[in-house]
């Protein structure tokens, strides 16, 4: 190929890449003009080379009366200027886009535009103008704004209903009075929770329950309060004493407030308990429970008291009301321990497993000889810390333990 061959060659190369680019050109500037968005391209001291004629709709005035003026003479609102001036300073520090939120004022009132600062850069690799690309966010921020009104007012809401459910929680002080060693580790799930620990006096006897109500957070923190009531209804008003007859009487009271006797009611809700009833003076303790076991720890041996297998309530099991008292003679030394299911159910350790029954029976077992039993709490707390890990936890959580 000839010499003039290959700068015809060349020419022709250079035609069409100049031919593309200006298509392009062409296109871009085509987008921009139609584009919703206000499109600006400053200089390094704001004086404005272009800008899309989405700036009349939000002025009233045309694009050409902007051109070739600085910001600072353009007449936009001094609130708009301040802060593409902070904008240009910092894409100049910085050499890359910045990304802002700022008020807009209009003549038809005051817009929230999501700004995209755009450095552009010369031949030799330094910043040369900037493009601004504003965008109105102002229904989305509404909508936002809405949202975080709405989400605050059921925050204050939840923490409104926590200071009622931890008013009702048994007085640790009083309880601590009539058992030096005790402890109770309570974890809601969420703010509020459906398990709830229950306490009451009644002359000689005490009485004290870990309550597991169905869900968790608001739905199982309501049903706390109709189990709550029901049972200091059970006992201060009716005066049964006998830990089954409270659950039947329970049971009953559920079935009866949550309307499952009535036909076509499917809600399944209830709770799970665990009761005991401790007389010191006589050195015996009546248990009765619903899905909910009772642990003793009597030298250095565990024996298992089982919860019947039907819960309070759930509307399903109508046919086995009648829950088993068992009678228990205490000895000095002995330890009780009774929880919610949120405990064993945990998933977490090295196989992400649940606790489990037979590793809280474990624990207890090898901390029979723990002379301070207040510091079964750090125990418990420690395993169900440790096993959960950074996993979530799945349910609210309650243990109670107390040695006679």
């Amino acid at each position: 190929m000839c010499i003039r061959d290959r700068l015809n060659t060349r020419d022709i190369t250079e035609r069409k890449l100049a031919e593309k680019e200006s298509r392009m050109r062409s296109q871009m500037q085509s987008l921009s003009e139609n584009s919703p968005d206000l499109i600006t391209r400053l200089n390094k001291d704001g004086k404005i080379y272009y800008i899309n004629p989405t700036i009349e709709r939000l002025t009233s005035k045309k694009p050409k009366q902007f051109l070739q003026k600085s910001i600072f003479e353009s007449e936009l609102n001094e609130s708009v200027v301040s802060a593409w001036e902070e904008l240009i300073a910092d894409v100049l520090k910085n050499k890359e886009k910045v990304q802002v939120e700022m008020s807009f004022p209009t003549t038809d009132g005051s817009l929230v535009m999501n700004v995209n600062a755009i450095p552009e850069y010369n031949d030799d690799k330094s910043v040369e103008s900037i493009l601004l690309v504003s965008n109105d966010i102002t229904e989305r921020k509404k909508a936002e704004l809405e949202i975080q009104a709405k989400n605050k007012k059921i925050t204050e809401s939840i923490n409104y209903a926590q200071r009622i459910q931890v008013a009702i929680l048994p007085d640790q002080l009083r309880v601590r009075e009539l058992f030096p060693d005790y402890f109770m580790l309570y974890k809601p799930r969420d703010v509020v929770s459906g398990d709830f620990p229950w306490f009451v006096e009644n002359g000689d006897d005490v009485y004290i329950a870990a309550v597991d109500c169905t869900g968790h957070g608001v739905p199982g923190a309501m049903l706390s309060l109709i189990g709550y009531f029901l049972l200091n209804d059970i006992v201060k008003s009716q005066k049964i004493s006998q830990p089954g007859q409270i659950l039947d009487l329970l049971d009953s009271g559920v079935t009866r407030t949550l309307k499952q006797d009535t036909e076509g009611n499917e809600m399944k809700d209830g709770m799970d308990i665990s009761l005991c009833k401790i007389n010191k003076k006589s050195g015996t303790l009546e248990y009765s429970g619903a899905h909910r076991p009772l642990y003793q720890l009597r030298n250095g041996e565990i024996l298992e008291y089982k919860g019947d297998k039907f819960p309070i309530g759930g509307g399903i099991f109508k046919n086995q009301t009648n829950f088993t008292n068992h009678q228990i003679e205490v000895k000095k030394g002995d330890s009780f321990f009774f929880c919610s299911d949120g405990f064993p159910d945990q998933f977490g350790g090295p196989d992400n497993r649940k606790i489990g029954p037979a590793r809280i029976k474990a624990t207890i077992t090898d901390n029979a000889n723990v002379k301070d039993f207040n510091k079964m709490y750090d125990v418990f707390d420690d395993l169900f810390v440790t096993w959960k890990g950074i996993s979530k936890q799945m349910d609210d959580v309650l243990l109670i333990g107390l040695r006679f």
